[in-house]
């Protein structure tokens, strides 16, 4: 269950010396930047916001401490009076490490030398462990971005295995190659070059290393690695992935749109687990780590007292539609808003080449979930209010292929079959025999009912779609509680 439990950090790949260096040269390895502007649009035009970065929002949102500590030879050192510091009262549970596995490759602070990623996988399980015995928790969150969340991977499914989770409460990933870094269509030399000489470990992100360090057999398929093989709920990790690649270095040239400059999104996520889609590069000023999408996501999905899974079931298209052989596909654009957020939860568009697309015919005899969102009663505009509010915005878009390829004429950017907007408010448990939901198809909350309607809590919440378009349809919520922070 969700709660306040020590968090351990986990940063990405430094691909040169010069980025190890610059790295152990950071007390916090690069997780305590932030950013000042953000992209408001395909335009690219900025707006100054400022953003501390997730560690100090962690420390002033949620009264965490920090502490520094790395791993070497099989022990865990501390490195800046910790123990003095903590002596009385024990380290607390609400705690920020960071997996400092960069100081041993360094010139300066090591031997130069870098570990294989099984290496690093085993120092972070002794961090773990460490961190258990002197902070009394039962679990900890590992949190990781890029490279990060496959030291994490490994660590849960080469070393701990089936024990995995009785150690790691939840994993939090923000643009990790799930499935591998892959180039665009014409440049696959460029993925073979990079597995064979394997410079710096850049080998770390191609099917052999991963099958290696990810505990997979030799033949496992590559389009497979994303799986967590039975270790590890898949419900219990989150995947943040970043759909803008134009703010990104010149790896965006060789990897191209449908990515975050680096990694595809296609290959950004662990099967089964829950995920979001955010404007954001891979790092940099305008990356997902730095970005307040990012830090909103991360703190819901660890601390958040009810979550809500929102997919679509059963959509059948009118029978001319159904009729035209070439609209086999519909792509969902799916925004999810909370109030009182000045930010997205997900954000998935035709323009951004982050839309679903699903197989019509799949749709109309199954389901698909878009979005699992997490509530906060602590972010609620009003501390009376005992309703937590959030919309989201759906539309369903033609999506027509002939001979595999996309007929574009066929489709006006911006055409749809579905559009509108659902306002949701859901009710803290009172005790009753069911949950009190209060929403409608509208734009504006406050046309919202004055009352809820109780749901019984083993059932879904289910609300119609109408369109001229569409047979029928429905977007269907579930809620459970998480346990929150409590």
């Amino acid at each position: 269950m969700p709660g306040y439990r020590p968090i351990v950090y986990v940063r990405g790949y430094a691909g040169t010396q010069g980025a190890v260096e610059s790295t152990v040269d950071l007390p916090y390895y690069g997780f305590n930047l932030g950013s000042t502007q953000v992209r408001t649009g395909p335009e690219g035009s900025p707006e100054f916001a400022i953003f501390e970065s997730p560690l100090v929002r962690l420390m002033k949102d949620h009264g965490y401490h920090d502490v520094f500590a790395r791993v070497a030879d099989g022990s865990v050192e501390l490195l800046n009076a910790e123990e003095r510091r903590y002596a009385g009262d024990g380290f607390p549970q609400r705690t920020l490490w960071v997996f400092r596995y960069y100081d041993a490759t360094s010139r300066r602070a090591g031997d130069g030398e870098r570990d294989d990623i099984e290496a690093l996988a085993a120092d972070l399980g002794t961090l773990v462990e460490f961190v258990l015995e002197k902070t009394g928790a039962e679990q900890v969150y590992l949190v990781a971005h890029s490279m990060g969340g496959l030291v994490c991977r490994s660590l849960i499914q080469h070393v701990l295995k089936d024990a995995a989770p009785a150690r790691i409460a939840r994993l939090f990933t923000y643009a990790t190659p799930h499935n591998g870094i892959h180039f665009r269509n014409g440049l696959g030399f460029l993925t073979s070059v990079r597995d064979l000489l394997g410079l710096n470990d850049s080998d770390t992100f191609g099917p052999r290393r991963m099958r290696e360090f990810l505990g997979f057999p030799g033949d496992r398929d590559q389009k497979r690695l994303n799986e967590l093989g039975g270790h590890y709920p898949p419900e219990q990790v989150f995947s943040l992935i970043g759909t803008n690649h134009s703010d990104y270095g010149l790896a965006r040239l060789a990897v191209g749109p449908g990515s975050d400059g680096l990694v595809q999104m296609e290959h950004a996520y662990v099967k089964g687990s829950s995920r979001a889609f955010v404007y954001r590069s891979h790092s940099g000023p305008l990356g997902i780590v730095n970005s307040e999408e990012g830090y909103q996501n991360l703190q819901r999905f660890l601390f958040g007292e009810t979550s809500v899974q929102i997919r679509l079931e059963g959509v059948r298209l009118k029978a001319a539609l159904r009729d035209d052989a070439d609209l086999r596909f519909l792509l969902i654009e799916t925004t999810v808003v909370i109030r009182g957020e000045e930010t997205v939860m997900t954000d998935q568009r035709e323009e951004h080449g982050s839309a679903l697309t699903v197989d019509a015919d799949a749709l109309e005899a199954g389901h698909e979930t878009l979005f699992r969102t997490y509530l906060m009663r602590s972010r609620r505009p009003g501390p009376r209010d005992r309703y937590s509010h959030f919309q989201i915005r759906l539309r369903i878009l033609p999506h027509y292929v002939r001979n595999r390829r996309i007929l574009r004429d066929h489709h006006y950017f911006g055409e749809h079959l579905f559009q509108d907007v659902l306002t949701v408010g859901i009710r803290d448990d009172d005790g009753g025999a069911g949950r009190l939901v209060r929403a409608r198809w509208t734009g504006l909350d406050s046309e919202l009912p004055g009352s809820g309607q109780r749901y019984p809590r083993s059932d879904d919440i289910r609300f119609s779609l109408h369109s001229e378009t569409l047979d029928r349809g429905d977007l269907v919520l579930r809620v459970r509680d998480e346990g929150g922070t409590g």
